[in-house]
Protein backbone atom coordinates (compact mmCIF):
# COMPACT_ATOMS: atom_id res chain seq x y z
CA UNK A 1 0.00 0.00 0.00
CA UNK A 2 1.49 3.70 -0.64
CA UNK A 3 2.25 5.92 1.88
CA UNK A 4 -0.17 8.88 1.28
CA UNK A 5 1.84 11.16 3.54
CA UNK A 6 4.84 10.60 1.60
CA UNK A 7 5.79 13.97 -0.28
CA UNK A 8 6.92 13.50 -4.23
CA UNK A 9 10.28 14.43 -4.83
CA UNK A 10 10.72 17.73 -6.38
CA UNK A 11 10.83 18.29 -10.06
CA UNK A 12 14.48 19.02 -11.34
CA UNK A 13 13.02 21.65 -14.27
CA UNK A 14 14.45 24.57 -12.59
CA UNK A 15 16.48 25.39 -15.57
CA UNK A 16 16.05 29.27 -15.54
CA UNK A 17 17.51 29.36 -11.87
CA UNK A 18 21.10 28.36 -12.43
CA UNK A 19 23.05 25.42 -10.61
CA UNK A 20 24.85 25.68 -7.50
CA UNK A 21 27.82 24.17 -9.53
CA UNK A 22 27.25 27.06 -12.73
CA UNK A 23 27.35 29.28 -9.58
CA UNK A 24 30.36 28.16 -8.21
CA UNK A 25 32.35 28.19 -11.77
CA UNK A 26 31.17 31.48 -12.84
CA UNK A 27 32.35 32.88 -9.63
CA UNK A 28 36.26 31.17 -10.47
CA UNK A 29 35.68 32.68 -13.80
CA UNK A 30 34.78 36.19 -12.89
CA UNK A 31 37.65 36.11 -9.76
CA UNK A 32 40.59 35.22 -12.55
CA UNK A 33 39.17 37.70 -14.15
CA UNK A 34 39.10 40.83 -11.70
CA UNK A 35 42.36 39.22 -10.55
CA UNK A 36 40.95 39.74 -6.87
CA UNK A 37 38.08 39.25 -4.62
CA UNK A 38 36.31 41.45 -1.94
CA UNK A 39 35.93 40.93 1.67
CA UNK A 40 34.83 42.70 4.97
CA UNK A 41 37.45 43.88 7.64
CA UNK A 42 37.87 45.70 10.95
CA UNK A 43 40.11 44.73 13.12
CA UNK A 44 39.83 40.77 11.92
CA UNK A 45 37.78 39.68 8.56
CA UNK A 46 34.53 39.04 8.51
CA UNK A 47 33.37 35.70 9.54
CA UNK A 48 29.70 33.62 9.28
CA UNK A 49 28.69 30.37 10.18
CA UNK A 50 28.30 27.44 8.12
CA UNK A 51 24.41 25.62 9.07
CA UNK A 52 26.61 22.92 11.03
CA UNK A 53 28.02 25.90 12.83
CA UNK A 54 31.44 25.90 11.25
CA UNK A 55 33.40 29.22 10.85
CA UNK A 56 33.12 30.19 7.48
CA UNK A 57 35.33 33.33 5.83
CA UNK A 58 33.21 35.69 3.20
CA UNK A 59 34.23 36.80 0.25
CA UNK A 60 32.79 38.49 -2.77
CA UNK A 61 32.95 38.48 -6.66
CA UNK A 62 31.41 41.25 -6.96
CA UNK A 63 32.35 44.97 -4.68
CA UNK A 64 28.56 45.75 -4.48
CA UNK A 65 27.15 42.27 -3.01
CA UNK A 66 29.63 43.05 -0.13
CA UNK A 67 28.54 46.34 0.53
CA UNK A 68 25.10 45.04 1.12
CA UNK A 69 26.61 43.20 4.35
CA UNK A 70 27.78 46.10 5.67
CA UNK A 71 25.13 46.49 8.19
CA UNK A 72 24.02 44.97 11.71
CA UNK A 73 26.81 42.80 13.27
CA UNK A 74 29.14 44.28 10.51
CA UNK A 75 28.26 47.89 10.39
CA UNK A 76 31.74 48.82 10.99
CA UNK A 77 33.20 46.89 8.58
CA UNK A 78 35.35 48.20 5.51
CA UNK A 79 35.70 46.54 2.17
CA UNK A 80 39.06 45.45 1.19
CA UNK A 81 40.22 43.71 -2.02
CA UNK A 82 41.92 40.56 -1.81
CA UNK A 83 44.65 39.98 -4.82
CA UNK A 84 44.39 36.62 -6.16
CA UNK A 85 47.62 35.57 -5.39
CA UNK A 86 47.27 36.47 -1.56
CA UNK A 87 44.06 34.26 -1.80
CA UNK A 88 46.13 31.34 -3.26
CA UNK A 89 49.89 32.14 -1.54
CA UNK A 90 48.89 33.26 2.12
CA UNK A 91 44.90 33.44 2.90
CA UNK A 92 43.92 29.79 1.86
CA UNK A 93 46.81 27.97 3.23
CA UNK A 94 46.02 29.79 6.51
CA UNK A 95 42.01 28.71 6.07
CA UNK A 96 43.40 25.26 5.23
CA UNK A 97 44.86 24.80 8.68
CA UNK A 98 42.30 26.77 10.51
CA UNK A 99 39.46 24.14 9.08
CA UNK A 100 37.48 27.23 8.25
CA UNK A 101 35.00 26.83 4.84
CA UNK A 102 34.75 29.63 2.35
CA UNK A 103 31.47 31.45 1.89
CA UNK A 104 30.77 32.87 -1.53
CA UNK A 105 29.13 35.14 -2.02
CA UNK A 106 26.72 36.03 0.91
CA UNK A 107 23.60 37.29 0.76
CA UNK A 108 21.90 39.42 2.83
CA UNK A 109 18.96 36.30 3.05
CA UNK A 110 21.42 34.09 4.14
CA UNK A 111 22.04 32.53 0.62
CA UNK A 112 25.62 31.40 -0.03
CA UNK A 113 27.68 28.63 -1.28
CA UNK A 114 29.89 26.59 0.82
CA UNK A 115 33.67 25.70 -0.52
CA UNK A 116 35.93 24.12 1.12
CA UNK A 117 39.54 25.71 1.07
CA UNK A 118 41.17 22.32 -0.73
CA UNK A 119 38.69 22.38 -3.37
CA UNK A 120 38.77 26.08 -3.96
CA UNK A 121 42.65 25.92 -4.44
CA UNK A 122 42.34 22.55 -6.74
CA UNK A 123 39.20 24.20 -9.40
CA UNK A 124 41.37 28.01 -8.98
CA UNK A 125 44.30 25.67 -10.25
CA UNK A 126 42.39 24.10 -12.47
CA UNK A 127 41.04 26.82 -14.01
CA UNK A 128 44.52 28.95 -14.20
CA UNK A 129 45.99 26.37 -16.24
CA UNK A 130 42.96 26.25 -18.74
CA UNK A 131 43.49 30.17 -19.45
CA UNK A 132 47.39 29.60 -19.02
CA UNK A 133 46.77 27.54 -22.00
CA UNK A 134 44.82 29.66 -24.30
CA UNK A 135 46.28 33.21 -22.94
CA UNK A 136 49.75 32.74 -21.60
CA UNK A 137 50.50 36.38 -22.42
CA UNK A 138 47.69 36.79 -19.23
CA UNK A 139 50.39 35.86 -17.03
CA UNK A 140 53.26 38.10 -17.87
CA UNK A 141 52.90 40.99 -15.21
CA UNK A 142 52.43 38.29 -12.39
CA UNK A 143 48.61 39.36 -11.22
CA UNK A 144 47.78 35.97 -11.89
CA UNK A 145 49.47 33.25 -10.00
CA UNK A 146 51.22 30.79 -12.30
CA UNK A 147 49.13 27.68 -12.13
CA UNK A 148 52.47 25.13 -11.86
CA UNK A 149 53.31 27.82 -8.89
CA UNK A 150 49.99 26.75 -6.89
CA UNK A 151 51.05 24.24 -4.07
CA UNK A 152 47.90 21.83 -3.02
CA UNK A 153 49.56 20.31 -0.23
Amino acid sequence: MRNPYQRKAASKSHNSSPSAKNIYQQFIENMVAQGSVSALYQDGWALCATPTGQRAFAIWQNKNLAKLLIRDNWADYQLKEISLKDLVEKLIPYLRKEQTTISLDLTPEGQNILVAPEKLLLDLKNYLYQVYMQKPELFQDMKLPLPRHIRLN
